[in-house]
């Protein structure tokens, strides 16, 4: 019987280790290192040097989202998109990778009790409004991009495409149909209903971040400080970042403040809940594979209802 706590998928490393490293790799003191918790994949610690405040995190599986936060840095934090500078990518040794990044100020908004709401929501929004009216033109594809800055997909319908990517078999490996707790009922009907909507999206690229969710976005009561973790940047449909902070959020309507927002501005966005639909059906199904693959039944099963809301 799946019954996790933690996901499979996360990574554990022994705090010793990670000291043990830092102090082998920087002559200074190093002090106040700390675990932070949260994050599906990689291992997070901050800790300091004199004034100066860092992030090492560790992956046991791989370093392409590091690589990709690096890109971001180096290309998008130049307009005005609060990205944390990447000092150091590499391995701790054959097992883990690394990075070393700066230390923001403020926390991730999973993490707190806030009470101008108001103000949170106008900086999500303006700084959604950032990611997306970056220029891309200098790059090709669509879907997730690599370390250099290039789509995998060739067009954005095949990205969505993919939601089954993992859940079916193949010739190479069994699919999670085979090996989970993952229903293949439900996950047809989901599907299916997926590809209808799809008809309705556009094939426009726009950078969007993929992830834009509640731990990955830092606040100090006043501004957002941070954007972090670019692993799941796309090039596509800019309403799919609408689409995640809406299936996620239980407390704000993010989709109908958005485009509440749009309106007021004049702008009149096409096709906006067939759109928003199905990207909140393609995160679902992306999202109960995961479950299912690290099992977290738990999860899994509060999502599958969420989803049936949405059918």
């Amino acid at each position: 019987m799946y019954n996790r706590l933690m996901s499979t998928h996360k990574t554990i490393i022994d705090q010793e280790l990670v000291l043990s490293f830092l102090k082998s790799n920087f002559s200074e003191f190093i002090s106040n290192l700390e675990m932070i918790i949260g994050g599906e994949g990689s291992q997070a610690y901050s800790f300091e040097i004199g004034a100066e405040k860092y992030i090492i995190r560790i992956n046991k599986h791989y370093s392409l989202g590091f690589k990709k936060d690096e890109y971001a840095y180096v290309n998008y934090s130049k307009k005005n998109i609060p990205i944390p500078k990447i000092y150091k990518i590499g391995k701790i040794d054959e097992q883990y990778n690394f990075c070393i990044s700066q230390r923001a100020e403020g926390k991730v908004l999973n993490s707190l009790s806030l009470d101008n709401l108001d103000k949170l929501n106008q900086e999500l929004f303006r700084i959604l409004d950032l990611i997306h009216a970056v220029d891309i033109s200098n790059t090709e594809g669509y879907g997730k991009w690599n370390e250099l800055g290039f789509g995998e997909n060739k067009s954005w319908k095949e990205r969505i495409l993919s939601a089954d990517e993992y859940a079916k078999t193949t010739e190479e490996k069994p699919g999670l149909f085979d090996t989970t707790f993952l229903e293949k009922d439900f996950w047809d009907l989901v599907y299916g209903r997926m590809v209808e909507l799809l008809k309705y999206c556009p094939e426009e690229r726009y950078l969007v971040h993929g992830d834009y969710g509640f731990g990955n976005i830092l606040f100090d009561g006043e501004k957002i400080t941070a954007i972090i973790d670019w692993e799941s940047s796309m090039y596509g449909d800019f309403l799919f970042d609408v689409a995640w902070l809406g299936i996620w959020s239980q407390k704000v309507d993010y989709i109908k403040l958005y485009l509440e927002q749009s309106l007021k501005k004049g702008i009149e966005i096409k096709n906006f809940n067939e759109r928003i639909l199905c990207y909140k059906l393609y995160i679902g199904l992306r999202t109960l594979s995961f479950f299912a693959y690290s099992d977290q039944e738990d999860k899994y099963h509060k999502l599958k209802e969420t989803i049936s809301k949405f059918l």
